[in-house]
């Protein structure tokens, strides 16, 4: 199962939690384990992206033609 589906479920449970007939008690605690349970996944799941950014970054750089920024100057030659 992939964090995507494991965070769909998560966030299923969290609406039947906070429309459901939970006792407050009962209610606050699944909803903030809930929460925390979702943002862990969310920030682990950055990282994953991340680790891949710099390579992808490369990729791309090697696949698009590189267009220099400035344009080309002749330097000032010294007169003699």
């Amino acid at each position: 199962m992939t964090k995507h589906t494991v965070m769909t479920m998560l966030g299923v449970a969290i609406v039947v939690v906070a429309v459901g007939g939970f006792p407050s008690w009962a209610r606050t605690t699944l909803l903030v384990s809930g929460g925390v349970t979702v943002s862990v996944l969310a920030y682990l799941s950055s990282v994953i992206y991340c680790s891949n950014c710099k390579k992808l970054i490369e990729d791309a750089e090697q696949a698009l033609p590189v267009i220099p920024s400035t344009p080309e100057v002749n330097p000032p030659q010294k007169i003699q």
